[in-house]
């Protein structure tokens, strides 16, 4: 199942900006839950977005994503961590997950098709302002949880959904001539609560990880001399392990000899790459996406009025 989303370039702003230039788009990308997640489709996007069609398009292709019936997003996103996590899953907080993405999708669908203005339906305020609490409300599933760290995926994918509508919401009740939206206070917030977890979380599962493998010597008896023993009995033995996994890697080698002394290091060192090819791919860009955005939402933020709310136009 093919879910795509138009993939544009990431323009790093510093200064404020109510109304970025939205990227052209240069080429598709397929939220599978495993190359691309949520957050990576959000993040490469993030900064150019403008509200309206853009915001629609986007929202709606990751609606696509969490609703095909014949497509288990979060089941692809467990098994991507899995595969890094092992047996150290959590599962119980996962499948709470998959239960609130019901409650998730339809008040990101009701966002989504909300009007900026009317006086007869809920508009994008007061739907941004139902997401945002029941997201924050529920954040426990991914941040309280036993082996938080197995959860950066769907963390990263449920912050970055409410980021997205927050900064919707900020852009479109921002107006001419008027002090920024409120909304950008309630986003600067956020991203820095996000920003921190999520730094927080990253460096807790490179630990966490890496604390799994482990080596064993095992040095050939004293009665044991290359001259009296030509045998395997005589061999120092260098045991890797990653107790995620089972993976074990066995080096021998003769007693005064150092063929086998970087074994357990080298095993290690691919370890290592691993978690930091799992970082690049899936975590670093998102983190650092939220820290462009967190520049320009602290600058409105700070202009923001603390007393007339231009949320609303009066």
């Amino acid at each position: 199942m093919r879910v795509t989303v138009l993939c544009g370039v990431m323009v790093v702003v510093a200064a404020a900006s109510l109304g970025a230039a939205a990227p052209k788009p240069f080429a598709t990308e397929t939220i599978d839950g495993r190359k691309t997640t949520i957050a990576l489709a959000i993040v490469h996007q993030l900064i150019g977005l403008i509200p309206d069609e853009t915001v629609q398009q986007l929202l709606s292709v990751i609606l696509e994503a969490l609703m095909k019936e014949d497509f288990d997003y979060w089941g692809e996103v467990k098994d991507e961590v899995m595969a890094l996590v092992g047996q150290y899953i959590n599962g119980h907080n996962m499948n709470q997950i998959e239960v609130y993405q019901e409650d998730l999708t339809t008040l990101v669908d009701r966002y989504n098709k909300a009007p900026a203005e009317s006086a007869t339906y809920p508009d994008k305020n007061k739907q941004a302002a139902t997401l945002s609490t029941s997201i924050i409300t529920h954040r426990y599933l991914v941040e309280a949880a036993t082996l938080p760290e197995s959860m950066i995926l769907h963390f990263q994918d449920i912050s970055s959904i409410h980021i997205v509508v927050l900064k919707d919401a900020a852009e479109t009740y921002s107006y001419e001539g008027m002090p920024p939206s409120r909304w950008w206070v309630d986003l600067d917030e956020e991203l820095q609560h996000y920003i921190a977890y999520g730094k927080g979380l990253k460096k807790g599962l490179r630990e966490k990880r890496l604390a799994l493998v482990t080596c064993h010597v095992d040095h050939a008896s004293s009665l044991c001399t290359s001259f009296e023993w030509a045998g395997a009995q005589c061999y120092d033995t260098f045991t890797a392990s990653d107790a995620v996994n089972g993976e074990m890697s066995v080096c021998k080698q003769l007693p005064g000899s150092s063929d086998c002394e970087e074994h357990c290091d080298l095993f290690r060192a691919h370890k290592e790459y691993e978690v930091d090819l799992f970082m690049s791919s899936k975590v670093n860009d998102v983190i650092s996406g939220w820290e462009h955005l967190k520049e320009i939402a602290s600058s409105n933020a700070d202009m923001a009025s603390r007393y007339y709310d231009p949320r609303r136009k009066h």
